[in-house]
């Protein structure tokens, strides 16, 4: 029953502490002003552009595999940012019924961009901690990512 208490508290505290550092990221992004943040791409917009972030070309099915959403949302998804000019679409030679996407290097500025502002902001929120700290921090994280990646493969 205790333990019931105690992850009930932590988890009261987690919300708390989120919400405040939430706020306190959205106030720095806004100094910074990424792509994301202006609103001149969604979060599923920029999810998908940092999927397309590979090395080779993708196929239609396999974005949505891994954005976990259904072939017509991930066609429409992607005829937004192709209209962007964020990605483009890549006929196979040798079968024009698949379709590759790829980002135009327009969006991969945009994916630089906000990952380099990102990283400013979250420099600016961990350099007041130690390495270690920052460390067990990540080591944390990665262990949730661990679990949750591992439910959701099943």
């Amino acid at each position: 029953m205790s333990k019931k208490i105690q992850i009930s508290k932590f988890s009261e505290e987690l919300v708390e502490t989120i919400t405040y550092v939430h706020r306190l990221a959205n106030s720095m992004l806004k100094r910074r002003a990424d792509a994301l943040f202006q609103g001149r791409i969604t979060f599923p917009q920029y999810v998908a552009l940092e999927v397309l972030n590979a090395d080779k070309p993708l196929k239609m099915n396999n974005i949505a595999k891994i954005l976990k959403i259904r072939l017509p949302a991930v066609t429409g998804l992607v005829s937004r940012l192709v209209t962007m000019k964020l990605a483009k679409r890549i006929y196979d030679q040798r079968d024009r019924r698949v379709i590759l996407v790829t980002l135009t290097p327009k969006g991969k500025r945009i994916i630089e961009q906000t990952k380099a502002a990102r990283k400013e902001i979250i420099s600016d929120i961990f350099g007041v901690l130690s390495e270690a700290e920052r460390q067990a921090y990540l080591g944390i994280l990665r262990k949730i990512k661990r679990t949750f990646h591992e439910k959701h493969q099943k």
